[in-house]
């Protein structure tokens, strides 16, 4: 979702977007948000909004490291400098759902927790599992215009 940004079109009619986007992750349906902001520019592809974006994190493998399973995780998602490189499409980023943590191992706790009652707006019962930017769209927003410095830099994990 973006956060603020502009529109436009180009001169083919295809749709353009840029600014701070609100990506938003979760392990199970239902269950806690993590979230993160981060600027992109988004192009439209067929019907749908899309771009990638490099998220830097100490948890990164680097292609050469034997610590990760390449068939687990593919190193379609992981970029060679300690980022992770994560693909965004429609709302949210993951086509109006929440993103999977599942790719981006240790990026999970780094994430910051979305409050618990926009975490209840998002996964009103009568949704019935997500409302795509909806009714919660308005609230989201403002949460993320208020916190988006401390959502641009992702939190700093113990190691010990």
């Amino acid at each position: 979702m973006f956060v603020n940004g502009q529109r436009w079109c180009t001169a083919g009619g295809e749709q353009r977007a840029r600014g701070s986007f609100l990506i938003l992750f979760n392990k199970n349906p239902g269950g806690e948000i993590r979230a993160l902001v981060r600027h992109v520019e988004m192009h439209q592809c067929g019907h749908f909004m899309m771009t990638s974006v490099k998220v830097k994190s100490p948890a990164a493998k680097t292609e050469n490291d034997t610590r990760w399973d390449k068939e687990q995780y593919p190193d379609f998602y992981y970029v060679k400098d300690g980022h992770y490189k994560i693909h965004l499409s429609g709302t949210y980023g993951g086509d109006g759902l929440t993103k999977s943590p599942d790719y981006y191992p240790g990026l999970w706790e780094q994430l910051h927790v979305v409050p618990k009652e926009l975490e209840n707006e998002f996964w009103h019962p009568a949704w019935q599992g997500h409302n795509s930017a909806g009714a919660e769209g308005p609230s989201f927003r403002n949460w993320a215009m208020e916190n988006k410095r401390t959502l641009n830099k992702l939190r700093k994990v113990d190691e010990s």
